[in-house]
């Protein structure tokens, strides 16, 4: 089991907050200040080099970091010292504010990504019955999600990526 560790930048309405949501259902834990986040811990930054990968699993048993703020407000997105970060790669919104967006994912859409990117498919089913685009965002992502979590690496999980993205677009 991977702990899910939000920091709640308070920043979208209260009524349709994911993070909130994934609070209320035992989801993750909330850290208040980002000294409270443990070090090694992998944090999902829009600013990271580096994707996501199965080879991340080791530093995500520390904590998954999920800093929930508005794509508004990304510019304000913390660094966190002694920590990892890693971005998510491509994947379709199912949420019903970005539905079929590209990487505007909500928090909760990360941290399911993230689970099953990290092969924790047992986990990721709690988000099942809790947000009821859960089946959609699969249906959306499955192939690609099944994929990456596939990758041995960072490297592998971005020439998939990059490959879905030239079919998808016909430059392949």
């Amino acid at each position: 089991m991977i702990p899910i560790i939000i920091h709640d930048k308070c920043q979208c309405d209260p009524k349709k907050c994911t993070a909130k949501r994934m609070l209320k259902f035992g989801l993750g834990r909330e850290a208040k200040t980002l000294s409270s986040i443990p070090s090694g811990s992998v944090v999902l930054s829009p600013f990271s080099e580096t994707a996501l990968s199965p080879a991340d699993a080791g530093h995500a048993k520390r904590g998954l970091v999920i800093i929930d703020l508005t794509w508004t407000n990304i510019g304000d997105f913390p660094k966190i010292r002694g920590t990892i970060g890693r971005t998510l790669p491509y994947l379709l919104a199912a949420n019903p504010v970005n539905w079929g967006r590209p990487m505007e994912l909500n928090s909760a859409e990360a941290a399911l990504a993230s689970l099953l990117i990290l092969g924790e498919k047992e986990q990721a089913k709690l988000f099942m019955g809790r947000f009821n685009w859960v089946p959609e965002f699969v249906r959306l992502n499955g192939s690609l999600l099944k994929d990456y979590s596939e990758a041995k690496d960072s490297a592998e999980v971005v020439r998939i990526q990059n490959e879905y993205l030239r079919d998808i677009l016909g430059d392949g």
